[in-house]
């Protein structure tokens, strides 16, 4: 095993080397591309959870290398907090600076499949690609120590644009609300380009500051939508939401990469 993983780093050091050369240049308008993000599903059997954990930390340096290089803006590797079967364990979230950063992906891809070493890929029993947009994102650029991520996939029954002007009328303004609060650090919205057969169209990452301020979300939810309620626009968004989205199953997850 340590020899596979030795000869796929030595393939992904081969890869940066041919990347020196050109730069990922300014941030892409997603709109004149493909998309510039990317989330990676990772399934493993409950019995290897801990295990599949411990090596999802040697992987990382493949992400970083990425971000150093500035083919990627972000990413953040996220560890399901409790055992589900019906939903994924890690999920790799990835922002490219522009979409020769994706072209650069699909190189990692053909010696590291998803960005994993060969020690964390041989415990995985599934894993779901999703390219997509990130289409709105506030919050502070924090080192969190220990954030707490609510991540909650929906699907929704409008079209694309039509949910977007949802999103930004009653939506966005309970989470910024929520920032003011100070529970919230941070959230980002993505969207797919490619929905036929998926099970979701749209993700939402909630970034709580720590457990303490995830403790107080239902308190504060009530609280900025109580005020919220007196805008006349917003509370007939509200009365009428079930007709714009359905929110599929929410995960609690932690940050493998907090602080780095």
């Amino acid at each position: 095993m340590a020899r596979q993983i030795s000869k796929a780093l030595i393939g992904v050091a081969v890869i940066f080397a041919g990347m020196a050369g050109g730069p990922a240049g300014a941030q892409d308008d997603a709109k004149q591309t493909g998309p510039l993000g990317l989330i990676i599903q990772y399934r493993c059997a409950p019995a290897k959870r801990a295990t599949f954990r411990q090596s999802l930390a040697k992987s990382l340096a493949t992400f970083d290398k990425l971000r150093s290089d500035g083919s990627i803006t972000e990413y953040h590797l996220l560890f399901s907090r409790y055992v589900d079967t019906n939903s994924w364990d890690a999920m790799a979230l990835v922002n490219f600076a522009s979409y020769d950063g994706v072209r650069r992906w699909k190189e990692i891809e053909a010696v590291m499949p998803s960005g994993l070493n060969p020690e964390a890929l041989a415990l995985t029993t599934g894993i779901e690609t999703y390219p997509l947009d990130m289409v709105r994102t506030a919050g502070a650029k924090d080192t969190l120590k220990d954030p707490v991520y609510f991540v909650i996939p929906y699907t929704f029954t409008v079209p694309a644009a039509a949910y977007q002007k949802y999103a930004d009328d009653y939506v966005i303004p309970q989470f910024k609300g929520w920032i003011q609060e100070g529970i919230l650090s941070g959230f980002q919205m993505y969207m797919q380009r490619y929905t036929a057969g998926r099970p979701w169209d749209t993700m939402i990452f909630l970034r709580y500051k720590d457990d303490l301020s995830f403790g107080r979300r239902e308190q504060i939810v009530n609280k900025v939508r109580a005020e919220l309620a007196k805008n006349p626009v917003w509370k007939a968004i509200s009365d009428n939401k079930q007709s714009v989205r359905v929110e599929k199953e929410a995960i609690i997850a932690d940050d493998l990469t907090a602080g780095r």
